[in-house]
Protein backbone atom coordinates (compact mmCIF):
# COMPACT_ATOMS: atom_id res chain seq x y z
CA UNK A 1 0.00 0.00 0.00
CA UNK A 2 2.71 2.62 0.95
CA UNK A 3 4.33 1.57 -2.58
CA UNK A 4 1.39 2.28 -3.98
CA UNK A 5 0.97 5.80 -2.58
CA UNK A 6 4.53 6.16 -3.16
CA UNK A 7 4.30 5.34 -6.91
CA UNK A 8 0.50 7.61 -6.50
CA UNK A 9 2.46 10.71 -5.33
CA UNK A 10 5.65 10.50 -8.38
CA UNK A 11 3.10 10.73 -10.75
CA UNK A 12 1.35 13.62 -9.56
CA UNK A 13 5.08 14.98 -9.22
CA UNK A 14 5.58 14.49 -12.64
CA UNK A 15 2.79 15.91 -13.68
CA UNK A 16 3.47 19.50 -11.95
CA UNK A 17 7.17 18.81 -13.16
CA UNK A 18 6.54 18.68 -16.87
CA UNK A 19 4.28 21.60 -16.84
CA UNK A 20 6.45 23.98 -16.17
CA UNK A 21 8.64 23.55 -19.16
CA UNK A 22 8.10 26.56 -21.47
CA UNK A 23 5.42 25.39 -24.15
CA UNK A 24 4.17 26.39 -27.14
CA UNK A 25 1.86 28.99 -27.26
CA UNK A 26 -0.95 26.45 -27.49
CA UNK A 27 -2.07 23.04 -25.82
CA UNK A 28 -2.27 20.61 -28.75
CA UNK A 29 -4.37 17.05 -28.42
CA UNK A 30 -3.68 13.48 -29.58
CA UNK A 31 -6.87 11.07 -30.02
CA UNK A 32 -6.06 7.73 -30.35
CA UNK A 33 -7.91 4.03 -30.56
CA UNK A 34 -5.53 0.83 -30.36
CA UNK A 35 -6.87 -2.37 -30.81
CA UNK A 36 -5.11 -5.84 -30.29
CA UNK A 37 -6.51 -9.02 -32.05
CA UNK A 38 -5.71 -12.08 -30.65
CA UNK A 39 -5.65 -15.05 -33.08
CA UNK A 40 -3.78 -17.16 -31.24
CA UNK A 41 -1.37 -18.56 -27.90
CA UNK A 42 1.19 -16.51 -29.80
CA UNK A 43 0.42 -14.52 -32.27
CA UNK A 44 -2.10 -11.51 -32.49
CA UNK A 45 -2.93 -8.23 -34.79
CA UNK A 46 -2.12 -4.55 -33.25
CA UNK A 47 -4.60 -1.98 -35.42
CA UNK A 48 -4.46 2.18 -34.56
CA UNK A 49 -5.66 5.39 -35.43
CA UNK A 50 -4.16 8.30 -34.02
CA UNK A 51 -5.60 12.14 -34.93
CA UNK A 52 -2.85 14.69 -33.69
CA UNK A 53 -3.57 18.37 -33.92
CA UNK A 54 -1.94 21.70 -33.24
CA UNK A 55 -4.63 23.27 -30.72
CA UNK A 56 -6.91 20.91 -28.63
CA UNK A 57 -9.59 19.51 -30.94
CA UNK A 58 -8.59 21.25 -33.62
CA UNK A 59 -6.08 23.33 -36.22
CA UNK A 60 -5.02 19.73 -38.32
CA UNK A 61 -1.54 18.37 -37.53
CA UNK A 62 -2.01 14.39 -38.75
CA UNK A 63 -3.22 11.26 -39.19
CA UNK A 64 -1.71 7.92 -38.23
CA UNK A 65 -2.77 4.97 -39.22
CA UNK A 66 -1.52 1.28 -38.07
CA UNK A 67 -1.45 -2.04 -38.80
CA UNK A 68 0.92 -5.15 -37.31
CA UNK A 69 1.42 -8.03 -36.32
CA UNK A 70 2.54 -9.52 -32.46
CA UNK A 71 4.55 -12.67 -31.60
CA UNK A 72 4.35 -13.77 -27.84
CA UNK A 73 8.27 -14.80 -27.11
CA UNK A 74 7.10 -15.61 -23.36
CA UNK A 75 5.03 -13.95 -20.35
CA UNK A 76 7.24 -11.26 -20.54
CA UNK A 77 9.15 -10.60 -23.87
CA UNK A 78 6.86 -9.87 -27.25
CA UNK A 79 7.85 -9.24 -30.89
CA UNK A 80 6.07 -6.63 -32.98
CA UNK A 81 6.83 -5.94 -37.02
CA UNK A 82 4.42 -3.14 -38.22
CA UNK A 83 3.33 -0.55 -41.03
CA UNK A 84 2.66 3.07 -41.02
CA UNK A 85 0.60 5.46 -43.09
CA UNK A 86 0.89 9.33 -41.77
CA UNK A 87 -0.84 12.32 -43.37
CA UNK A 88 1.06 15.47 -42.71
CA UNK A 89 0.69 18.69 -41.86
CA UNK A 90 3.79 20.64 -40.97
CA UNK A 91 2.81 23.81 -40.33
CA UNK A 92 0.04 24.97 -37.76
CA UNK A 93 -0.66 28.06 -40.21
CA UNK A 94 -2.97 28.35 -43.22
CA UNK A 95 -1.74 26.82 -46.33
CA UNK A 96 -1.77 25.60 -49.64
CA UNK A 97 0.90 23.65 -49.68
CA UNK A 98 -0.04 19.57 -49.95
CA UNK A 99 0.28 17.75 -47.08
CA UNK A 100 3.81 15.45 -46.03
CA UNK A 101 2.98 11.77 -46.96
CA UNK A 102 5.29 9.17 -44.43
CA UNK A 103 5.18 5.15 -44.99
CA UNK A 104 6.73 4.01 -42.03
CA UNK A 105 8.08 0.63 -41.38
CA UNK A 106 9.06 -0.69 -37.51
CA UNK A 107 10.06 -3.67 -36.09
CA UNK A 108 10.52 -3.72 -32.05
CA UNK A 109 10.51 -5.92 -28.93
CA UNK A 110 9.26 -5.31 -25.65
CA UNK A 111 10.24 -7.27 -21.89
CA UNK A 112 7.84 -6.43 -19.31
CA UNK A 113 9.33 -7.45 -15.77
CA UNK A 114 7.70 -6.78 -12.62
CA UNK A 115 8.84 -4.43 -10.24
CA UNK A 116 7.54 -3.44 -6.87
CA UNK A 117 4.47 -5.14 -7.98
CA UNK A 118 4.23 -3.30 -11.29
CA UNK A 119 5.34 -3.70 -14.35
CA UNK A 120 8.14 -1.86 -16.11
CA UNK A 121 7.90 -2.31 -20.15
CA UNK A 122 11.10 -1.84 -21.70
CA UNK A 123 10.25 -1.35 -25.32
CA UNK A 124 13.03 -1.22 -27.77
CA UNK A 125 12.00 0.07 -31.74
CA UNK A 126 13.87 0.76 -35.29
CA UNK A 127 11.88 2.49 -37.40
CA UNK A 128 12.51 2.91 -41.02
CA UNK A 129 10.62 6.04 -42.55
CA UNK A 130 9.68 6.82 -46.26
CA UNK A 131 9.08 10.40 -46.28
CA UNK A 132 7.35 12.45 -49.38
CA UNK A 133 7.57 16.22 -48.71
CA UNK A 134 6.39 18.44 -51.78
CA UNK A 135 7.66 15.61 -54.12
CA UNK A 136 10.73 15.17 -52.33
CA UNK A 137 11.42 11.61 -51.50
CA UNK A 138 14.01 11.51 -48.08
CA UNK A 139 14.65 7.75 -46.20
CA UNK A 140 15.58 8.15 -42.40
CA UNK A 141 16.05 5.57 -39.99
CA UNK A 142 15.83 5.94 -36.25
CA UNK A 143 16.02 3.53 -32.68
CA UNK A 144 13.64 4.63 -29.78
CA UNK A 145 13.48 3.34 -26.47
CA UNK A 146 10.58 4.18 -23.99
CA UNK A 147 10.27 2.73 -20.07
CA UNK A 148 6.88 2.48 -19.32
CA UNK A 149 4.55 1.56 -15.89
CA UNK A 150 1.03 0.52 -14.99
CA UNK A 151 0.10 1.44 -11.69
CA UNK A 152 -3.19 -0.35 -10.18
CA UNK A 153 -5.66 1.93 -7.30
CA UNK A 154 -8.23 -0.22 -7.60
CA UNK A 155 -9.92 -2.65 -9.90
CA UNK A 156 -10.90 -0.09 -12.45
CA UNK A 157 -8.64 2.72 -11.75
CA UNK A 158 -4.98 2.97 -12.97
CA UNK A 159 -2.22 5.40 -13.32
CA UNK A 160 0.49 4.89 -15.71
CA UNK A 161 3.44 7.06 -16.50
CA UNK A 162 6.29 6.39 -19.57
CA UNK A 163 9.14 7.82 -21.24
CA UNK A 164 10.43 7.62 -24.50
CA UNK A 165 13.68 8.70 -26.17
CA UNK A 166 14.70 9.15 -29.75
CA UNK A 167 18.13 8.22 -31.62
CA UNK A 168 18.58 9.38 -35.45
CA UNK A 169 20.93 7.03 -37.77
CA UNK A 170 21.95 10.02 -39.54
CA UNK A 171 22.78 14.04 -38.31
CA UNK A 172 21.75 15.07 -35.20
CA UNK A 173 21.36 12.15 -32.87
CA UNK A 174 18.91 13.10 -30.63
CA UNK A 175 16.29 15.42 -31.30
CA UNK A 176 12.88 14.27 -29.46
CA UNK A 177 11.60 12.67 -26.30
CA UNK A 178 8.10 12.16 -24.83
CA UNK A 179 7.16 11.98 -20.86
CA UNK A 180 3.74 10.85 -20.99
CA UNK A 181 1.03 10.74 -17.67
CA UNK A 182 -2.73 9.91 -17.25
CA UNK A 183 -4.98 8.45 -15.42
CA UNK A 184 -6.88 5.63 -16.64
CA UNK A 185 -9.94 3.31 -16.26
CA UNK A 186 -10.54 -0.19 -17.04
CA UNK A 187 -14.01 -0.65 -18.19
CA UNK A 188 -14.08 -4.42 -18.82
CA UNK A 189 -11.22 -6.61 -19.58
CA UNK A 190 -11.50 -5.44 -23.05
CA UNK A 191 -11.85 -1.82 -22.72
CA UNK A 192 -9.98 0.87 -21.42
CA UNK A 193 -9.36 4.03 -21.85
CA UNK A 194 -6.67 6.98 -20.76
CA UNK A 195 -6.57 10.47 -20.33
CA UNK A 196 -3.63 12.05 -18.98
CA UNK A 197 -0.70 14.80 -20.24
CA UNK A 198 1.83 14.45 -22.61
CA UNK A 199 5.31 16.73 -23.10
CA UNK A 200 6.56 16.21 -26.14
CA UNK A 201 10.54 17.67 -26.72
CA UNK A 202 10.95 17.80 -30.57
CA UNK A 203 14.04 19.86 -32.57
CA UNK A 204 14.31 22.73 -30.10
CA UNK A 205 10.23 22.81 -29.57
CA UNK A 206 8.80 22.36 -25.83
CA UNK A 207 4.96 20.87 -26.95
CA UNK A 208 2.19 20.08 -24.66
CA UNK A 209 -0.61 17.74 -25.67
CA UNK A 210 -4.06 16.51 -23.76
CA UNK A 211 -3.92 12.80 -24.66
CA UNK A 212 -6.98 10.49 -25.21
CA UNK A 213 -6.86 7.23 -25.78
CA UNK A 214 -9.51 4.03 -26.33
CA UNK A 215 -7.90 0.84 -25.91
CA UNK A 216 -9.69 -2.17 -27.20
CA UNK A 217 -8.80 -6.18 -27.08
CA UNK A 218 -10.49 -8.82 -28.81
CA UNK A 219 -9.97 -12.70 -29.02
CA UNK A 220 -11.01 -14.72 -32.34
CA UNK A 221 -9.95 -17.66 -30.62
CA UNK A 222 -12.93 -17.93 -28.71
CA UNK A 223 -15.06 -17.56 -31.81
CA UNK A 224 -13.30 -20.10 -33.74
CA UNK A 225 -13.95 -22.81 -30.52
CA UNK A 226 -17.40 -22.14 -30.78
CA UNK A 227 -17.58 -22.62 -34.66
Amino acid sequence: MKTRLLAALLFLFSIHCTSQFAPEKHLGSWSLIYANHQISEKWSILSGFEKRNYKTFQNYNLSLYSLGINYKLSTKLKATVSYLYLDIDRTIATDTDPNTEEHRFYAQVAYTPNIFQSPFTHRFRIEHRNINSKGVLTLLNRARYRLKTKILLNKQLYLTASNECFFNFKGKLYTENRLYSAMGFKASSNCSFEVGYLYQYINHMHLDRLQIGLFLKTDFRKRTNHS
